[in-house]
């Protein structure tokens, strides 16, 4: 694939954030287990590491990109 394909595949399926795909896809109870960590200001390289121990693929420069508010969600704080 060339690299001007590439960046149009992007640039049309930059939707939400990798955390917020991954909160998304969580089951009701995990959801709420995650929001309830993050009001309580959980670390992120917490939250990072509880979230690769159950299976998601996650960094903490997304979660904390995410919570600043400096990810590529529409809905920013």
């Amino acid at each position: 694939m060339s690299l001007e394909k590439s960046i149009e595949e992007f640039k049309h399926n930059s939707g939400v954030c990798p955390f917020a795909k991954l909160i998304n896809n969580l089951n009701d109870e995990d959801k709420k287990a995650l929001l309830k960590a993050l009001d309580n200001k959980v670390p992120d390289v917490t939250l990072a590491s509880a979230l690769r121990k159950e299976g998601w693929r996650i960094a903490e420069i997304s979660i904390a990109q995410h919570r600043k508010g400096i990810c590529r969600c529409p809905n920013k704080k």
